[in-house]
């Protein structure tokens, strides 16, 4: 029983359970929402059960993704036309998983007060009221979700700002991030700084132009580097994108194999020493490069002596490690930016741009000391010598094969002359 001075008190405000009563069972909300499509502000947390006083997410995450593009072109069109006003009814998904259907108005945005600028969805529940008229079977609206989860492929769907409002779990997994961090622009942040230009010029050709862009790029998501392959989709027509859809390949064992297969065309198999294929394609482009009188390159041309003799005393083992110990002494004897290659066998050419007047001399004679220390092979000891020819050319129009044969020729008249000079 209630007291008589119980009752008669005044209501000193709204009842807070009737409040929770009457939105708990009220069919419609407000969002307001910001030109990007960030929430900043909700009326209500229960009719999709989720709590949308928590800011910064988009709308368009709790849309079915094929009523992505209408819901877009909407906000975009309020974005870019004063006064602009319009509905459309899309899906959402509740936080039980289930799809609701609404109807979304878009009303003009105020023009003061905190929330001046701003769009205001108010949002109707037409689950229960048979006013829908979705062309797709019910058993088939989870088709989107479906067939990107089941995809080996990273899936994103970008409204017309940029901003990832989808993505699968695969694209998930291909950035190492999770869904709340992938959207928006989390993603961008992950792309090499060297790839970020190209990739940053696909995104606006697709949005501004509405035209489909493919790009390559690394991804730092961890310890170790991700190649990625990207295909941006615009969605809407050509004059008006409302977004875009990519899909997201990992490349990285497909790009690793490539670059293995391209070392190995280029590169000796032994010692690790460009071969002759990279060789003819730097001296050739060092050779055009020649400008003045005064450049020059230098091609050294080198025959190891008494070679012969330690793979038929020791065996091809050991004679291979002698090769490779040989290609590192080479190495060590001259710049950086200069090219130690081997031919085949006993042969290496090496060749000097842009190197003093007189240098070439103090090379040859660096090279001809290092090879002059005995190589240390296991239990044996063995020794070897050089010979060296050295061709010198300031023509642009010089071919490979005439270099290469001036300096062999070079080589063997230093041989037939003697053993070290």
């Amino acid at each position: 029983m209630v007291r008589d001075e119980q009752r008669s008190q005044p209501a000193t405000g709204p009842d807070p359970s009737a409040q929770l009563l009457l939105r708990r069972y009220s069919s419609e909300f407000v969002l307001v929402v910001s030109p990007n499509g960030e929430v900043l502000s909700g009326s209500h947390d229960t009719l999709l059960g989720y709590d949308f006083e928590q800011l910064g997410t988009h709308v368009g995450e709790y849309l079915h993704p094929d009523d992505l593009p209408q819901l877009f072109a909407v906000l975009e069109r309020a974005r870019s036309t004063p006064g602009y006003h319009d509905h459309v009814r899309v899906r959402a998904r509740h936080a039980d998983g289930s799809w609701r259907q609404l109807d979304v108005a878009l009303l003009p945005p105020p023009t003061d007060g905190p929330f001046e600028g701003n769009g205001v969805l108010r949002i109707r529940d037409i689950t229960d009221e048979g006013t829908w008229s979705d062309p797709t079977p019910a058993e088939d609206q989870d088709r989107f979700l479906s067939l990107a989860e089941s995809l080996p492929l990273g899936i994103l769907s970008a409204d017309a700002r940029g901003w990832v409002v989808f993505c699968n779990e695969a694209a998930q997994q291909i950035f190492n991030l999770s869904s709340d961090r992938l959207r928006g622009h989390g993603w961008e942040q992950l792309i090499d700084a060297e790839d970020r230009p190209e990739v940053e010029a696909a995104l606006s050709s697709v949005l501004s132009q509405g035209l489909p862009q493919h790009v390559k790029f690394r991804i730092h998501s961890g310890l170790f580097g991700r190649w990625a392959s990207a295909k941006f989709v615009p969605m809407g027509a050509p004059d008006a994108t409302t977004g875009w859809i990519a899909t997201v390949d990992d490349i990285t064992d497909s790009r690793r194999a490539e670059t293995e297969l391209t070392h190995r065309a280029t590169h000796d198999g032994l010692t690790g020493l460009p071969n002759r294929m990279l060789l003819e394609d730097r001296l050739q482009q060092a050779c055009a490069r020649l400008r003045r009188e005064t450049d020059a390159v230098a091609v050294l041309f080198i025959d190891l002596n008494g070679f012969k003799s330690v793979n038929d005393r020791y065996g091809h083992t050991v004679g291979d490690q002698v090769l490779v110990e040989v290609a590192t002494r080479l190495r060590l004897s001259v710049r950086q930016v200069d090219t130690v290659a081997r031919l085949g066998g006993d042969e290496f050419v090496i060749f000097c741009e842009g190197l003093p007047e007189g240098e070439v001399d103090v090379v040859v004679g660096r090279l001809h000391d290092a090879m002059a220390e005995p190589f240390a092979v296991g239990q044996h000891t063995v020794a070897v010598g050089a010979s060296i020819g050295v061709e010198i050319t300031r023509d642009q129009t010089v071919t490979f094969d005439e270099l290469l044969a001036r300096a062999d020729q070079a080589m063997y008249r230093q041989k037939r002359n003697g053993p070290r000079r």
